[in-house]
């Protein structure tokens, strides 16, 4: 007698989506699993996997468009990393992360389904940056992460830390943009979510190796051909979100300790 598969659907964001894995070659990675979700479709023996994830994709979008499109697919396991984009705008709102995903993971809920979500690590890049910049954008994830914990929070959904799974590959663990996991770091996020599912969703095969981290030439070739064109991108809009929130903040800071010395 075949056992089927588990129909696997994948929810989110670029890092659902895959980026930052297979990147380096990608004429090498035809047939390959790319990005965490599909590694782990791969390692418990999809009979079908979905990957709605997109680029940019937000809190809001999870209802708006990948939750319906989900459920038509009928799948015994969902795979979801969101938030990241919201952390990164200037009108980002812990409350309405949690709403929007408390929203989605109440709607994909079904006796028999397993839903895993991620949570997020903080942004490499920033950290890089160090000083004020740094300090905000990781309490902006922080307060990501205890949204994303409070949506699931009434059910029955498994979320797995990002951040302590990353933190597994260590250096190796990020993408030349360091806003993104590796290919060794998208691997180590699979590694921890097939852990978490433990006998609800059997590991069936073995995760396919990561390729040697790029060498110094082909990580000059990722930034030359897709660096500088992204850095463009986001001088005319990220990088001015992202001024004017750590200004905000910063101001908000100042006025706070200033009535608490009043």
């Amino acid at each position: 007698m075949t056992v089927r598969g588990p129909v696997v659907v994948a929810l989110g964001d670029s890092i659902t989506f895959g980026v930052g894995d297979g990147t380096q070659r990608p004429e090498a990675v035809t047939g390959v699993p790319v990005g965490w979700a599909a590694h782990v479709a791969h390692a418990v023996g999809a009979s079908s996997f979905t990957n709605l994830a997109a680029n940019g994709a937000r809190a809001r979008h999870l209802g708006l468009t990948q939750v319906p499109s989900a459920l038509m697919a009928m799948p015994d396991l969902v795979l979801v990393t969101i938030g990241g984009n919201d952390v990164l705008r200037g009108d980002f709102d812990p409350a309405e992360v949690q709403d929007r995903v408390a929203d989605a993971l109440t709607r994909l809920e079904r006796e028999g389904r397993r839903v895993v979500l991620v949570t997020l690590a903080r942004i490499g890049l920033f950290d890089l940056v160090g000083g004020s910049i740094a300090d905000v954008m990781a309490r902006r994830v922080a307060a990501a992460n205890i949204a994303l914990r409070l949506a699931a929070a009434g059910t029955a959904t498994v979320v797995v830390d990002g951040a302590a799974a990353l933190a597994t590959a260590g250096g190796r663990g990020w993408h030349v943009d360091r806003v993104h996991p590796s290919a060794a770091g998208h691997r180590a996020i699979a590694v921890e979510v097939l852990g978490a599912l433990g006998d609800a969703a059997p590991q069936m095969a073995p995760l396919v190796p990561a390729p040697a981290s790029p060498r110094w030439h082909e990580r000059a070739w990722w930034l030359a051909r897709h660096g500088t064109p992204w850095v463009a991108k986001r001088s005319r809009d990220l990088i001015p979100q992202v001024a004017a929130v750590v200004t905000h903040e910063l101001l908000e800071e100042r006025r706070r300790t200033r009535r608490a010395h009043a």
